[in-house]
Order: structure tokens, then sequence, then C-alpha cells
């Protein structure tokens, strides 16, 4: 038999739940309509505004956010009484505290001196702790007017009522003394805006929302100041920023408080934004420890420009000093540079986690996107009054990417991670958001993403070329027993690690002899039990390999470098193949440095310095194309294709980018007949990747991703070469990426529904 008693109890609980569940969404949707009604209000739709904002109190008449708002618009809009009503509102209110100021105004502009005088007295009484320039001004402002109001009110005082026998009738006053002009309208103060605290979050995130609010609100009082000027400019060497750059740092100073996102596009500068905010705040006394985490080839590229550009003076753990002690290097330094593959090791990540960090700077920030990452970790324990973290690409693979770099910035502005999904997330389509307007509304407290469309920086033009180099017989057979080894292969293999074996070792067939040689070598040392026929095809590949020494790809190289007198970068994503360059450089007496990933840091450093100073051609591999800055350089060979038109393209980036002066040389290598021939059609020829801006050719192949593409291609070769249909299958795959090309506003639809309205400066 049920128990009565338990039954109420029950009852009533899940009508305490259901209240509970009806006042969270309510407030949801008043924060969602507050948003919008600021969206209104800065496009100019008053109407619209107070319509959301309004709706937005009715749903959640403690959203002091939205009172905040419709004062601000009455008072603007003429409407003093309800601008009065809403602001008495908000006066009690410690984290509005110019409130009773422009509470002060309305009075005024109703002719309530005493009013006016009691809530300027206020304002002074609840302000007088308060730094900053901003309630410097606001202060001297209201004791002005107190002075002048206490005399206007004294002087119409009626005089006190005396109870006395009636008096001669006296003849009438002297007319009263002209009313002294009216004191001019002191600067319109805008009501201060201050968002409603963040809903619920993961506490794995960090402090309670409390503890965030507490510490946001601080900083707010401390940044109340006007950084319209940047004062840090005049103290800069050779550094021109442009307009849209200022204006970021001024965003981030100003609106954001020192936590955003920098999402432009590559090329634009977000180094340049970052360090600029690092050194704003520097000169005004606002950092004075500060951390830059960057991948480990970018930390002497940081430290480059803080000194050199910034003035200013960091070190790193590679300088002396850190091995002796490195719990003192982080504790005692101002400014350190480091990598974050070094920062999250222990013991520095406990050690980073107890320093108060001014400012924490974050590179390639992409890096954070997995929360369950040891970079995603370090970074969201360290103690950051301020943070910027710096990536072109927030969102690759998932939104949930973007909810794990939003919420080191701001924790709980996206919710937790189950709430974002079920607001943001389409049910099986990762990359495409639910409510974008919702979540672009909240996305600009933290984010600016300047784009090259937006910002219009004209870069100097860039002309393209394919080499395509006949080979010899003996080049030609090794391609060809290379392709049939791969096909066979291939089919048996279905990818897996032999798959990506043999997509290798066709690529390196692409590159040169001395790869491929290599590459086979290494197969034959490691294969102790291979079958016959393996062992036949790899055999004769090494043969032929060896009898190529030089192909007409090096010689036409030669040739190239020898005629212009032009500083040249030569890409090749193998190092066997940089040797052979380097071989090709010596034999022709050319100047030349070279550049590749398993060099140490200092060697890298001393291969660009070299290249800049001394030597006309820098040899590199693939990683001279990650984050290095060669803007000196006017020309770029690639001796071979990475088969991802992305990496293709940020080869080129490297020297096509903001402060290149000259117009810029592309020269692409391939051998007549191989899979770079047909890929070098595709993209020049076809879609004419070459021609278009560095980070458009993402947008054509945007369905595409760099696994897809490769694999496609290899498919499309080797299934083509047995019905010699090559040019016809891959004139297919061509005809697909003109269809994606013409519809280039679709393809980039993600960017435009989340960043590129609303984000730009």
């Amino acid at each position: 038999m049920h128990d009565p008693r338990k039954q109420e109890r029950r009852r009533r609980l899940l009508k305490e739940r259901r209240a509970a569940e009806l006042r969270e969404n309510d407030q949801e949707e008043a924060k969602y309509l507050l948003l919008l009604a600021g969206r209104s209000y800065r496009a100019g739709d008053v109407d619209s505004a107070l319509k959301s904002a309004k709706k937005a109190l009715h749903l959640d008449p403690d959203l002091y956010a939205a009172l905040d708002l419709l004062a601000e618009i009455c008072f603007r809009n003429g409407q003093y009484e309800e601008a009065v009503a809403y602001l008495s509102r908000l006066r009690e209110r410690p984290d509005f505290p110019s409130t009773n100021f422009n509470l002060a105004l309305a009075h005024l502009k109703l002719g309530r001196k005493r009013e006016a005088l009691k809530s300027f007295q206020d304002f002074l009484d609840t302000t007088a702790s308060l730094r900053g320039a901003h309630y410097k001004r606001m202060r001297e402002s209201a004791k002005t007017y107190c002075v002048d109001l206490a005399k206007e009110t004294a002087q119409s005082s009626p005089p006190p009522v005396v109870k006395e026998a009636p008096a001669p009738k006296a003849p009438p006053p002297p007319p009263p003394p002209p009313a002294p002009p009216p004191k001019p309208e002191p600067p319109r103060v805008l009501v201060d805006f201050l968002p409603a605290p963040p809903p619920a979050f993961d506490r794995q995130a960090g402090a309670t929302v409390a503890d965030y609010l507490l510490r946001r609100r601080l900083l707010e009082l401390r940044l109340a100041q006007n950084f319209e000027d940047l004062i840090c400019l005049p103290s800069l060497h050779g550094v021109d920023t442009y307009v849209y750059q200022q204006e970021t740092v001024r965003r981030v100073l100003r609106h954001y408080k020192g936590r955003a996102l920098l999402a432009d596009e590559t090329g634009l500068g977000k180094t340049i934004e970052a360090c600029l905010v690092l050194k704003e705040y520097w000169a005004r006394g606002m950092v004075r420890k500060a951390l830059v985490l960057t991948p480990p080839s970018l930390v002497s590229q940081w430290k480059g420009e803080l000194v050199e550009k910034f003035g200013l003076a960091p070190v790193s753990p590679e300088d002396f000093g850190f091995r002796s002690n490195p719990a003192q290097f982080w504790q005692s330094e101002p400014l350190v540079v480091a990598s974050i593959a070094l920062a999250r090791m222990e013991p520095h990540a406990s050690t980073l986690a107890e320093v108060p960090w001014d400012l924490v700077i974050v590179d390639e920030a992409h890096c954070l996107k997995n929360r369950t990452s040891s970079n995603w970790k370090l970074v969201n324990s360290l103690q950051k009054k301020f943070i910027l973290m710096l990536t072109a690409t927030p969102v690759e693979n998932n939104l949930v990417e973007l909810y794990n770099l939003i919420t080191v910035l701001k924790p709980g502005l996206l919710a937790t991670e189950t709430e974002f999904r079920k607001l943001f997330i389409l049910p099986g389509k990762p990359k495409s958001p639910r409510n974008p307007e919702r979540l672009r509304e909240l996305l600009t407290e933290v984010m600016v993403r300047n784009t090259r469309s937006a910002v219009d920086v004209r870069l100097p033009h860039r002309i393209a070329a394919s080499v395509v180099v006949p080979p010899s017989p003996a080049e030609a057979e090794l391609y060809q027993v290379v392709s049939d080894y791969v096909a066979r292969r291939y089919r048996e293999a279905k990818g897996g690690t032999a798959g990506f074996t043999l997509h290798q070792l066709q690529r390196q067939a692409g590159s040169s002899a001395h790869a491929l040689g290599r590459a086979v070598g290494r197969a034959l040392a490691a294969d102790k039990r291979p079958n016959p026929q393996d062992l036949r095809d790899l055999e004769r590949m090494q043969e032929l390999a060896a009898q190529v020494s030089w192909t007409g790809k090096s010689r036409q190289l030669a040739s190239m470098l020898s005629e212009r007198q032009a500083k040249t970068v030569v890409f090749t994503e193998f190092a066997p193949t940089l040797e052979h360059l380097a071989e090709v450089c010596e034999d022709h007496s050319l100047r030349y440095a070279m550049f590749s990933g398993d060099m140490s840091k200092a060697a890298k450093d001393a291969a660009i310095a070299r290249f800049r100073d001394e030597a006309d051609v820098l040899l590199s591999t693939g990683a001279g194309g990650e984050g290095r800055n060669l803007q000196f350089a006017n020309t770029v060979i690639n001796f071979d294709l990475p088969w991802n038109p992305m990496r293709l393209e940020q080869r080129v980036g490297r020297v096509h980018r903001i402060g290149q002066t000259q117009e810029v040389f592309v020269f692409n290598f391939c051998q007549a007949d191989t899979v770079e021939e047909q890929l070098l059609r595709l993209l020049h020829d076809k879609i004419n990747m070459f021609e278009l801006v560095v980070g458009e050719v993402d947008a054509i192949l945007g369905t595409l991703d760099e696994g897809d593409f490769a694999e496609l291609v290899l498919d499309l070769w080797l299934s083509a070469r047995d019905s010699g249909r090559i040019d016809e299958a891959f004139d297919e795959l061509a005809d697909r990426l003109l269809e994606a090309k013409k519809q280039y506003s679709e393809a980039k639809q993600l960017d435009e529904t989340l960043f590129q309205r609303d984000f730009e400066v």
C-alpha cells in the first residue's frame, strides 16, 4: 500500500523541479533576448531593442543588465521618466557604479534639481574608492554639479512659515534676478553594461561562477579607463601596424577585458596584435608577469619579435639559468616565451600552475581543442588575469572544439558541454550549428576574426608557373615499376599502415630517386621474409634509383637557381631529397642554407639568419612552412608537391603574406607522366589555385579533408592506369572541384554562419 505522504512529497518535488526548469528556461531565453536587444541597439533599431529588452526583463526580473540597457536606450531616446524608473531599480547594485551619476542626469533633464543633487552625492559616496581616469573625470564633474545645484536649490528654497499678526500690506517684491545661464551639459556618460552572470558550467573548467565573476568585475573596474589612445605605438620599432590591428587591440582591451580569441585568417598578423596587447598592458603597468606558449619551432621567432619590434626583454628555457633551477626561473622571470611541449611536462606544469600570471598568450591555440589533452589541462590550470589565444582555425572537425577553447577564455559562456551540444550542434552533423544566431551573439563577447575581404589588405601580385620535366628512360621505368608495385600491394593492403607506407612510396617516387632509394633500402632491411614478387620489384627499384644520380628536375632547378638573382625558398617533403638539393647547390657554387624539422632550434635560427643575411637559396622541408616568416624572399620553388593542397598553400604563404613588398613568383616542379603532373594540372590549370589568395583554397576543397583528398588522388591514379583513362579520371575530379569553386559561398557556410559577421573590427 502506497504511503500518501511519500506520494505527496514526490508530487511536490516534481512540481518544484518543473518550476525550476521553467525558471531556467526563462532565464536562458531572457539572456538570448538581451543579446538580440544589444545587437539591435548597436545597429540603430531602437524599437526592436526596446521590445527585446523588455521581454527579457519580463522573463527574468533579476536580469539587471536588461535594466541597464533599457535605461540607456530610454535616456538617449529622450524618455527620461522611463530612464529614471529603470535606473532607480539599479541604484543598490554595486556592479553598476555609474547608475547614480546617470540617474542624476536624468533628473536634471526633468528639472528635478534636488533629486539630481542627491544622486550626484550618492555617486560620490559609492565610488570614492574606485580607480581609473574614467571614474576620476566623472567624480570631478559630479562635484561641480553638486556645488552649483546646492546654490540653486538654496536660492529656490521657500522661507520658513511663522504665524504672526497680519502686517500691513507691503509693496510687491522686486523681480528676482535673472537666472544664471544653464550649465553646459557634460559629456554623455554611457550606462555601464555588465553582462548577466553566465549559466552554470562544467566544474572541471575552473573555479566557481561566483569566483569567476568577482575576478572579472575587479578587472572591469581597473580597466574602466580610456584605451582610445594606444600609448605603446610610439615606442615600437619597425612595425607598420594596420588600422584593423589597432582596432582589434582596442576591442580586446576595452570590451573583452583582456580575454580574447584572435582568429584572423592566416597572414593577417595575429602575432602583431597579441604583441600590441602585451606591450600596451606593459606600458600601463597592468602586466608585469607574462607567459607566451608557442609550438617549439616558434619560440625564437616570438622572442625576436618582442625584442626587436616591441622593445621587451623576454627569456626562454633555452637561456642560461633554466636548467640549474627551473622552478625559480618560472617564478621569477617577468616575461617568458616557452614551448608548450616543454611547459606541459612535469614538474614544469605544476610549477606554472602555482605562478600568478598577469597575461598568458597561446599561439597556435588549436592545440587546445581537446579538453582531455595535456595542453588544454595546462592552460586551464594557469592562474591568469588576461589570456589571448591565437588560431586561424577555431573549428576544424567538431563544434565541441570551439566549446573547449571558449571555456578556457570565459568559463560558462557556452554553458556545459552537454548543454552546448543540445543547444548548438545538429545531431549527426558536428560542424553544423543549431541556433547559429544565438551562438554568434555569445561569441562576440570573446572573439575577433578579421578576414581579408573585410580588412582589404592588399598583397603584391603572385605569379605561378608549372615546370613539367620529361623523364629519362631510366626515370620513366623507375616510376612505372613503383606504380605497378604500389597498385598491386595497395589492393592487397586495403589501407592501414601498409596503405600509408605505399602512399609514401608513391610520393617519394615523385620527389626524387634519392628519397625513393632510401625508402626501398629500409623496406628491404625490415622485411626478413619478403615474397619473391615483392623482392624482385624492390631490388629492381633500388637498381634503377642508383642509376638516376641527377634527375631532369635537378638539372632544371640548377639552371633556374643559377639564372635568377632573387632570394628563393626551395621546398621538398623528404630529407633525402633535401640532401640531394644541397649537392646540386654545391656543384653549382650557389650560396644556400638548409632548414629541416630534425634540426635543433639553434641550427634552425642560424639557417634563417644565414638565408636572410648571406645566402641566396633556402632549402627547406615542410617544417620551413610552419610559422617562419620569410617575406624577405620573393620566389618559391616547390621541387615536389604535397598531395594536400593546404600544405602547398602554407608553403607559399610563408613568403606571400603581410610584409611582402615584392612581386612573388611560384614555380611548381614535376616529372611528366606522374601523379604530380595530374595534381598540378588539377590545381593550377583547372581551379587556378595559385592565383587565389592564400587561405581560399580550403574553401574550394572544404568538403575534402587531407586524408580524403590524398586517398582520392592515389585511388584515381592507380585505377586509371589499369584502364588507360588517367586524363579522363582526373578531368572528372577537376569538374567536381570546379563545381566546388562555383559554390564557394556554400563551401564557406560554416565560417559565415559562425565567424564572418560581427567579428571583424
